[in-house]
């Protein structure tokens, strides 16, 4: 049991050594960690983006299916949902 311990114990210490190589090799080179982080900024704005679409689509798709329904208070929200979205045009 002791002998795992100490082998446990001293691959952690190997993994943190090695880590910290890895982290100061990514500091000396500066151009490639801004790219990394340029290429990592541009894919989460494309997720976000497409994401949101994705849930606008199927809301408005859900709305409109609502308002297929002739439904009242719904008729009467979409009503003014657009009529508000024409005067802000």
């Amino acid at each position: 049991m002791e002998d795992q311990r100490k082998k446990l114990a001293r691959l952690l210490e190997e993994l943190q050594s090695e880590m910290k190589k890895a982290y100061w090799l990514s500091e000396k080179r500066t151009w490639l960690l801004l790219w990394r982080q340029f290429i990592a900024g541009v894919a989460r704005g494309v997720g976000g983006a497409l994401g949101a679409t994705i849930v606008a689509g199927i809301v408005f798709l859900l709305l409109g299916k609502l308002a297929a329904l002739n439904l009242p208070v719904i008729s009467q929200f979409l009503a003014k949902l657009i009529k508000l979205t024409q005067l802000n045009l």
